[in-house]
C-alpha cells in the first residue's frame, strides 16, 4: 500500500498574507470510432474520461483508518486501509439494487466519519451507518450534510437532510438511529442555511419561502435567544437582495457569526448583534477575495479560513496547523495542499494542482514522513500535463478581466486556440486540472478560459456588471480577451474556435453572430440559442419560482426586454454566421430543453448554414456515462482538426 515514503522538509516559515482577523476592532450512449493509426496523445480521450481511481478518503480522528472511495471499472466500493498494518480491505461494494418499486445502482459516492468505529455513508439518494466491517447499523436520512459540530468530538451525531427536497435537516446518532428532528418556524420556508450553537442545538437558520400566495420569493433569517425558546426573526430580504446568513452561534448571549458582503464588495465574516439586529464588527475579510470556508470559528478565535481569488488560498490562525502548511506547501510546491486530521499525530493532506487531479498523502508528524495513499486519475501522467497560468486584460469599457490560459507544449509561435466559455453564467473556472483543458492541449491547440463580467468570485461589482448583458458586455469581455491573445502572439488570428456548455453554448452561438469574422468555428454543447424562450420554456429553473425571479434580474424580463433579446438571439440572427459549428444536445435535458439546439438546427437549415449535429439519448445537462462522453471529445476534436488543426487526423482514444 505505502507506494512511496518521503521525507518532509520542517521549515518554519512565516507566511504572509492580505487578510485581516481581528476580533477586538472593525475593519473592513453512443460508439466512438476506432483510433486505429491516430497519433499519440499526452492525454487521451480515455484517460480524459476514465472515472477510475479514488474519488473521496477520509482519515479516522485517531489516525488509524482511511476511508476510500474507489471506482472499479464498474461500481464504487468503499474501501478500509488500516495504515499501521499496511492492509486494504473492500467492506462495502457497489451493486444493483431494488428497494420497493426502486431499482438503482446503491454505490458509495461520499463518506464521513461519525466516530473511530462509525462510518456514515452517501449512497445518492439514501445514507446509511455502517461499522468497520461494513455492517449497516442505522438508516440515517437522504444525505449526510456534515458530522456535527459539537464540543464533545466524540459525539457520534451527524447533521443530515431526512427530506432533501424539501430543506428538512436533522441530528442523528449514527450508532443508534435516534434523531432529533429540528422544529422551523412554521410557514416561513425551506431552510437553506443553518447554524449550531457548541452543544449541537440548531439556533439560527435562513429560509426561503416561495409559498404559491407570495408574489416573490422571500429570504427570512431567524435566531433562537435559547434552546428552549421560540423563534425571532432578525431581518428578512428579496431572493435578489445581498443578504448576510449565519455561520455559528458563540456562547456569548444576544450573538451571532455571519457571513455577509453588505457595505464591502467581498464576503466577509462579521459578528451580528441580534438585539440591535445589526452587524457588528468584522472577524474576517480580505481586500478583494471572498471568504468561502471556515474552521474552528468563535468570536476570538479562528482556525482557518479559505480565501478564492484566481488561486485558492488557506490562512491558519493556529501556530501548528500554520507550521506544518507551510512545510508541506515547500515539499508540495505548486499545488493546493489541503490538511485535516491530528496536528499532533497524523494529517491528512489532499494535494491538487493545475497539472495533476489530485492525490492524498498521510503524514506521520511525529517522524516528518508521508506516503502517497491514493490517486484520483492514476491513468494520467502529471508530467505531460500543460500548467494553466493566470493572466488579465483590460475589456472594451476598460474594466480588468481575469482568465486562465492553457499552452500546448510547442507553442512559440501564434497557435491554433479554442475560447472555452463557462456555463452559468454567474460561476467560475478554477485553477485545478481540467480534463477538457488538457485533452484540448494535449491535440495542440491553446485553452484561453476567460472570467467575464457577471462570473461568480470576484465580487458584488464584478457580478453585478454582468446584469441584463447577454449577448452585449459580457461578450464584449470574451472578444477583447480573443484580440490580446491575437495581439500577444499567442493565438494564430486564421484559426480560433469559440466553445462552451450552456451559457457558453450561448457564447459560442452568439459568438459567431456578432463577430463571424473573428472564429473559424464555433462548438454548443446543451447551449441556449434564445434568451426570450428560455424565460419561458420547459426547464426545472422555470419550475421555481426563486430562480424565475433570480433570472429576471439578472437577465432581464421578457415582457420588458424583448426587443433586447431579439438583438442578441442566435436563433433569430443565424443567417448573420459564417462559420461552421457542432452542435450537441442530450435528450433527457431538463435545464436547457434540447428543443433550444433543435430550433437552431432549423434556423441553420434555412439559411443553408453548414453545422453538425448530434443528439444524444438518454443524457441530461452534460454527460453521465463516460461512452457518450468520449463520442463528444473525439467529435469535437475531429471538428477542431478539420476546421483550425495543423493537420486533419483522427484523435487519440486510447
Amino acid at each position: 500500500m505505502r507506494l512511496k515514503v518521503l521525507p518532509l522538509l520542517f521549515l518554519p516559515i512565516t507566511v504572509a498574507t492580505a487578510l485581516s482577523c481581528k476580533a477586538d476592532e472593525a475593519s473592513s450512449g453512443a460508439n466512438v470510432p476506432s483510433s486505429a493509426g491516430a497519433p499519440t496523445s499526452a492525454l487521451t480521450i480515455n484517460q480524459a474520461v476514465d472515472p477510475g481511481g479514488t474519488s473521496d478518503m477520509k482519515l479516522s480522528p485517531d489516525g488509524k483508518h482511511l476511508a476510500a472511495i474507489e471506482y472499479n471499472g464498474i461500481y464504487h466500493n468503499l474501501s478500509l486501509i488500516d495504515i499501521d498494518a499496511g492492509t486494504a480491505e473492500i467492506i462495502v461494494y457497489g451493486r444493483r439494487v431494488r428497494e420497493g418499486n426502486w431499482i438503482f445502482n446503491k454505490e458509495p459516492r461520499h463518506v464521513t466519519w461519525a466516530t473511530n468505529d462509525v462510518l456514515a455513508v452517501d449512497y445518492g439518494i439514501e445514507a446509511e451507518s455502517i461499522n468497520l466491517q461494513g455492517k449497516k447499523l442505522e438508516d440515517l436520512g437522504d444525505k449526510v450534510i456534515r458530522k456535527a459540530q459539537l464540543e464533545n468530538a466524540d459525539s457520534p451525531d451527524v447533521l443530515v437532510f431526512t427530506d432533501a427536497e424539501d430543506g428538512d435537516v436533522a441530528l442523528v446518532n449514527a450508532k443508534t438511529g435516534k434523531k432529533t428532528k429540528y422544529r422551523l418556524p412554521a410557514f416561513s420556508g425551506k431552510a437553506v442555511h443553518w447554524a449550531f450553537d457548541n452543544q449541537g442545538v440548531l439556533r439560527a437558520v435562513t429560509l426561503a419561502n416561495s409559498a404559491f400566495w407570495k408574489e416573490s420569493t422571500t429570504i427570512s433569517n431567524w435566531y433562537k435567544p435559547g434552546a428552549d425558546q421560540d423563534w425571532v426573526k432578525l431581518a428578512e430580504f428579496k431572493v435578489t437582495d445581498d443578504y448576510w446568513t449565519p455561520l455559528f452561534v458563540p456562547d456569548q448571549p444576544d450573538s451571532l457569526i455571519v457571513s455577509s458582503s453588505q457595505g464591502r464588495d467581498t464576503r466577509a465574516v462579521f459578528q451580528y448583534d441580534t438585539r440591535k439586529r445589526e452587524l457588528g464588527k468584522m472577524l474576517a475579510g480580505h481586500p478583494d477575495q471572498d471568504i468561502l470556508d471556515v474552521e474552528g470559528i468563535n468570536l476570538d478565535t479562528f482556525k482557518r479560513v479559505i480565501t478564492s481569488g484566481m488561486l485558492p488560498q488557506q490562512h491558519w490562525f493556529e501556530s501548528d496547523w500554520a507550521k506544518i502548511q507551510a512545510s508541506i506547501d515547500v515539499t508540495l510546491p505548486g499545488r493546493i495542499n489541503i490538511l485535516s486530521g491530528d496536528v499532533k499525530k497524523r494529517v491528512l493532506i489532499f494535494s491538487y494542482g493545475d497539472t495533476d487531479p489530485g492525490r492524498w498523502y498521510v503524514m506521520d508528524v511525529a517522524a516528518m514522513t508521508m506516503f502517497v495513499a491514493a490517486e484520483i486519475h492514476p491513468s494520467v501522467d502529471v508530467k505531460k500535463m500543460r500548467p494553466m497560468e493566470v493572466v488579465s486584460y483590460a475589456a472594451k469599457d476598460g474594466l480588468t478581466i481575469p482568465a486562465y490560459l492553457t499552452r500546448p507544449a510547442d507553442s512559440a509561435k501564434p497557435m491554433p486556440t479554442v475560447v472555452m466559455i463557462h456555463g452559468g453564467p454567474t460561476v467560475r473556472d478554477e485553477w485545478d486540472w481540467n480534463s477538457e483543458t488538457q485533452l484540448l492541449a494535449a491535440n495542440g491547440y491553446v485553452v484561453f478560459q476567460p472570467q467575464f463580467r457577471g462570473s461568480s468570485g470576484f465580487g458584488r461589482a464584478f457580478e453585478d456588471a454582468g446584469n441584463k448583458q447577454w449577448g452585449l458586455a459580457m461578450q464584449d469581455d470574451v472578444t477583447a480577451g480573443v484580440e490580446y491573445l491575437i495581439k500577444k502572439g499567442i493565438a494564430d488570428p486564421s484559426r480560433i474556435c469559440i466553445y462552451g456548455a450552456s451559457y457558453g453554448g450561448y457564447a459560442a452561438l452568439w459568438g459567431v453572430v456578432k463577430t463571424p469574422d473573428l472564429y473559424r468555428c464555433g462548438i454548443s454543447m446543451a447551449g441556449v440559442s434564445d434568451i426570450g424562450y428560455m424565460l419561458h420554456d420547459s426547464s426545472d429553473s422555470n419550475d421555481s419560482k426563486a430562480v424565475r425571479e433570480i433570472m429576471r434580474f439578472r437577465i432581464g424580463d421578457s415582457d420588458v426586454n424583448q426587443q433586447q433579446f431579439d438583438q442578441v438571439s442566435p436563433l433569430k440572427n443565424a443567417g448573420r454566421i459564417k462559420a461552421p459549428l457542432l452542435i450537441f444536445h442530450g435528450t433527457d435535458d431538463k435545464r436547457v430543453p434540447i428543443s433550444h439546439s433543435k430550433s437552431m438546427i432549423r434556423a441553420l437549415e434555412e439559411n443553408h448554414k453548414v453545422y453538425e449535429w448530434h443528439e444524444v439519448e438518454g443524457e441530461g445537462h452534460g454527460f453521465s456515462y463516460a461512452r457518450d462522453e468520449a463520442y463528444f471529445y473525439w467529435h469535437m476534436l475531429k471538428f477542431l482538426n478539420r476546421y483550425i488543426g495543423l493537420k486533419e487526423a483522427d484523435p487519440a482514444i486510447e
